[in-house]
C-alpha cells in the first residue's frame, strides 16, 4: 500500500465524520450548561439521573470521534502505536458509555419497548467491545477489527437516532413518545445489519503490520 493512497481519506470517512462530529458537539452541551440542555420530553428521567446524564454524553462524543479516527485507513497503515493508545480511549469511553446507557435505558421515556431498545443497545455495545478486546490480547487481528467495526456501528446509534428522530416525529404528526420508541431500535438495528453484511461478504483488513500483530495492549 503506498503512502499516498494511505493518506487518501476515503469519502465514507467524510460522510460519517461530519455528522459524528456534529453529534458529539451537541451532546457535550449536557456538561457546558447543565440541566437547562434536557429536552422537556425528556425531563423526568434525565433530571432524576443527571449524573449517569453527563457520564453517557460526555464519554460518549469521545467514542463517537476516537471509533472513527481509529477506522482511518492511513491511521491503521501507518501510525500503529497512535493507532493503539487512541484504541484504549475508544475503549474505555465506550464502556463508560455502555454502562451509563444501560442504566439510562431503565428509566427511559417511552415504557418498556424504548427501555428493552436502548438497553440492548447498550449491551451490544459492551459485549462487542469485550469481545474486540480479548481478540486483540489473542492477536486474532482480523477478528479484533471485525468486532470493532461492530461495537462503531453500536456506538454510531447516536447519531442516526438523531437522523431519524424527526422524521419519526413528523410521521407521527409531531408526537413525540411515539417516535421514541421505535427509534430506540431503528437507530442501532440498521447499522449493525449493514455492517454485518459488509463483514459476511468478504470484507478483509488492508493492512497487516508485523509489528501491529506483535503488539500486546
Amino acid at each position: 500500500m503506498s503512502s499516498s493512497h494511505a493518506r487518501r481519506i476515503p469519502i465514507w470517512w467524510w460522510v460519517a465524520f461530519v455528522p459524528a462530529l456534529g453529534i458529539a458537539g451537541y451532546a457535550l452541551r449536557y456538561a457546558l450548561i447543565g440541566e437547562r440542555a434536557i429536552l422537556p420530553e425528556l425531563a423526568e428521567s434525565f433530571q432524576v439521573h443527571f449524573g449517569s446524564v453527563l457520564f453517557h454524553t460526555t464519554f460518549g462524543p469521545a467514542a463517537l470521534i476516537l471509533g472513527l479516527v481509529n477506522l482511518h485507513p492511513g491511521m491503521r497503515a501507518r501510525r500503529w502505536a497512535l493507532h493503539r493508545w487512541i484504541g484504549r480511549v475508544y475503549l474505555i469511553s465506550g464502556f463508560v458509555l455502555g454502562l451509563a446507557g444501560g442504566y439510562l435505558a431503565l428509566f427511559a421515556a417511552g415504557g418498556t419497548i424504548a427501555r428493552l431498545g436502548f438497553f440492548f443497545l447498550a449491551v451490544a455495545t459492551l459485549v462487542s467491545l469485550s469481545v474486540g478486546y480479548l481478540k486483540i490480547r489473542r492477536r486474532e487481528i482480523t477478528e479484533h477489527r471485525e468486532w470493532m467495526l461492530r461495537s462503531y456501528a453500536f456506538i454510531f446509534g447516536a447519531v442516526t437516532l438523531r437522523l431519524w428522530l424527526p422524521l419519526l416525529i413528523i410521521a407521527h404528526n409531531g408526537e413525540f413518545l411515539p417516535a421514541y420508541r421505535i427509534v430506540a431500535w431503528i437507530s442501532w438495528v440498521p447499522n449493525i445489519l449493514l455492517i454485518e453484511w459488509y463483514i459476511r461478504r468478504g470484507w478483509r483488513p488492508l493492512f497487516d503490520h508485523p509489528v501491529y500483530a506483535e503488539a500486546r495492549l
